[in-house]
């Protein structure tokens, strides 16, 4: 219902021409694309909001295109904030390390010439990433019915039900960080391994170079093990980008300039993230904030907005996401748009 909604929304401010008028207030120099896995055409998965099939993803490279936007690398997107040019452009970039964008992301990126950024948690090689929603998609696929700890349930014994199962649970994760251990309790009581979960789906070392070698992936840092890092003590938050970012200097024997703040809402980063994150080293550090990237961010290098892609997005959804449309509805009433994104939708590992 909450997809319907939002697509007959998107539609009707797409054709309208409203995202066309907003595009000029809130549409930016660009947009900061982000996704997470990118899965066969067809491919079911519980939590399919993280996953872009390899169709729809050639589909919105053509559309942006078609639009004559630019598809630029990640410093090439600041490097056009520092000096304007006419037209907008756009940079991709993915979360976590899933080996599929290597197999899957990268033949569709070669074939538009499309540069992107790979954000890399050390424990999605390792199998130490604290990868709780793979967990819980595994959990969901094999019950009918999912029942919280406070006596919540979900029925899941379709696939419709499946997928809105894991939204509504990781929407009160979320909203509630507390339910956590409860869930990862449930996890393993059900004898499902997350290690070996996360290493089913992560890169390994070798696929990791082989990424890092080709001319159009940047290998950018996701910390350690996937954290909250404003829950966690300044030191362990500092510790976790940092050794991070070394474990990967090591591994592809090349500086890793760029960090995706794991979850990356307000509740999961903020100015003390910031502050870590540029006193580790890092250049730029990208949130799950909604909106376009302005000149006035090169004052925010530390705090980039992005948009999610995933399979829920359509012509009409990227339209709306390129016009900084979710941008001006999250935005309070007189907010600079020129400064940082909004947090309605920055919930996404």
């Amino acid at each position: 219902m909450r997809a319907a909604v939002k697509a007959g929304l998107t539609l009707a401010v797409h054709r309208s021409g409203l995202a066309s008028a907003l595009s000029r207030r809130y549409g930016g120099a660009g947009t900061i694309f982000m996704l997470h896995s990118v899965v066969e055409n067809g491919a079911f998965y519980p939590d399919r909001g993280l996953r872009c099939p390899t169709a729809q993803l050639d589909a919105i490279l053509t559309m942006l295109r078609r639009r004559g936007i630019a598809l630029v690398s990640l410093d090439e997107a600041v490097s056009r904030l520092r000096d304007p040019r006419p037209g907008r452009f756009a940079s991709f970039t993915f979360d976590d390390g899933f080996d599929d964008n290597l197999s899957r992301a990268l033949p569709v990126m070669e074939r538009h010439g499309a540069p992107f950024t790979v954000y890399v948690a050390t424990g999605m090689i390792t199998g130490d990433l604290d990868a709780w929603w793979l967990g819980l998609a595994a959990l969901i696929r094999s019950r009918d019915v999912i029942a919280l700890p406070d006596g919540t349930a979900f029925a899941c014994n379709d696939a419709p039900s499946k997928v809105a199962a894991f939204d509504a649970i990781e929407r009160a994760i979320h909203r509630r960080y507390e339910l956590l251990p409860a869930i990862r309790d449930m996890i393993a009581a059900a004898g499902l391994d997350l290690p070996g979960l996360v290493r089913a789906e992560g890169l390994t070392l070798e696929r990791l170079r082989r990424l890092a070698e080709h001319p159009l992936a940047t290998i950018g840092a996701h910390g350690t093990t996937h954290i909250n890092l404003a829950r966690a003590p300044e030191d362990v938050a500092r510790e976790e980008m940092a050794a991070n970012r070394a474990f990967l200097e090591a591994a592809i024997g090349r500086p890793v300039r760029h960090f995706a703040y794991p979850f990356g809402n307000a509740r999961a980063c903020g100015p003390r993230e910031e502050r870590l994150a540029e006193a580790v080293g890092f250049e730029t550090a990208v949130t799950t904030r909604h909106g376009a990237v302005f000149p006035d961010h090169l004052h925010h290098l530390y705090a980039l907005p992005r948009e999610s892609l995933s399979v829920h997005d359509t012509p009409h959804t990227v339209a709306c996401k390129l016009s900084g449309f979710y941008r001006a509805v999250y935005s309070r009433l007189g907010a600079p748009v020129s400064h940082l994104g909004s947090d309605a939708a920055g919930d996404r590992p």
